[in-house]
């Protein structure tokens, strides 16, 4: 029940470009980095983190598996 009354509020503020928790602009957000070429995943300064799609222009929450794909892409850069 809760989450419906959330929910319009959150897509609102997405819109607008805004974090869901802190209502910082997204656009300044810190960019931690590409999931594919038309993804990024940024990250708030509250630690929310979000998926920004560049074809669409528009933001969206990280799903846990996001978040898991981004961590592998890591551990496969060759350490120099």
């Amino acid at each position: 029940m809760i989450k419906n009354i959330i929910s319009p509020f959150q897509s609102v503020l997405l819109q607008k470009r805004l974090c869901v928790g802190c209502t910082n602009p997204l656009d300044k957000a810190k960019r931690l980095g590409k999931l594919s070429e038309r993804r990024e995943l940024i990250e708030c300064k509250c630690k929310r983190r979000y998926v920004y799609n560049k074809e669409l222009n528009e933001y969206q929450r990280a799903t846990f598996q996001e978040e898991q794909q981004f961590l592998k892409s890591l551990n496969k850069k060759p350490s120099l």
